[in-house]
């Protein structure tokens, strides 16, 4: 049955003040993250001109968020923004309130003169839903496997030519030159950063950074999975030697042996379904692999 029409109903891009604990909740009920992590994302992403909602009796029934990025393709820095957040209340599904939304989220994009839209579908059927608005260039990655070498520490320290510390926000510079040296992917500035250290750590995980006297080298944002493995969502590097040195610091502080690392698609591996982008503006058409790491999924 649709959703009825009455004044009750409203579909807004900027809600209340008072609205962001509605949204918060909602969110929670639908995606049963922790509490730390909603309060990470509603005070540090969540912001009412992001946002979409359908009210219901004064409730939000229905919201998603539209978070800005840019993102580079080639040699271009073009706003975008991440679709995140799609929730419907229980109650209320299958009566077209995320069609609903879906279009006034596609029309509200073009007004604000987003080229490119991305997003991470929750679920796999999700793919499909999608892409009737438009999301059908697919974001890929591969998947590159390591087992560590379990050196004795005597010897990895003596081999080792780097220090590691924990990422800070001085550490940016470098992780924003790295990123920024792909042909095409979605950039996080100076506070995203610091908001996807803190994430990480809220899941258990951390970013750490190799040092060449004291001058960042490599960079790599990791948690542990199982008691013999380790997933790395990001790793940046200057050279190889880095980058077996960050696996093994990896190895060491989680206490594994295998690393699986997300990695940009390379043309001889098999690659994995990540999330879809939607070319708002058609003289970006032609457009290269677009990767996306780090994002708050």
């Amino acid at each position: 049955m649709p959703y009825p029409e009455n004044s009750n109903d409203k579909l807004s891009s900027h809600p209340l003040p008072e609205d962001k604990g509605m949204a918060a909740k909602l969110w929670q009920d639908v995606f049963h993250d922790t509490d730390v992590f909603v309060n990470l994302f509603f005070s540090r992403v969540y912001k009412p001109e992001n946002t979409l909602v359908i009210k219901h009796s004064g409730k939000i029934m229905a919201a998603m968020q539209m978070v800005p990025y840019d993102i580079k393709i080639k040699n271009k820095i073009i706003p975008s923004a991440y679709i995140c957040g799609v929730c419907t209340h229980p109650s209320e599904r299958g009566k077209g309130l995320m069609n609903k939304l879906m279009h006034e989220a596609m029309s509200e994009m073009q007004k604000r003169s987003f080229s490119l839209a991305t997003l991470i579908p929750a679920e796999p059927w999700l793919f499909d839903f999608y892409k009737k608005f438009g999301y059908t260039q697919p974001i890929n990655y591969s998947i590159e496997e390591y087992t560590c070498q379990r050196q004795s520490d005597a010897v990895m320290k003596t081999n080792c030519p780097y220090t590691f510390a924990e990422c800070a926000n001085e550490h940016f510079p470098y992780f924003d030159s790295k990123q920024r040296e792909r042909k095409c992917a979605v950039l996080h500035h100076a506070y995203d950063f610091e908001t996807i250290i803190r994430d990480l750590k809220c899941d258990g995980g951390n970013a750490y950074v190799a040092l060449d006297n004291k001058i960042p080298a490599g960079m790599v944002f990791a948690k542990k999975i199982s008691d013999q493995s380790a997933l790395i969502k990001e790793i940046l590097y200057n050279d190889r030697q880095v980058k077996i040195s960050l696996y093994e610091h990896v190895c060491e502080i989680y206490n594994v042996r295998h690393i699986k690392t997300r990695i940009p698609v390379h043309p001889k591996e098999k690659t994995r379904p990540y999330g879809l982008a939607c070319i708002l503006d058609k003289r970006i058409a032609d457009i290269p692999d677009i990767y996306m790491s780090l994002m708050l999924d």
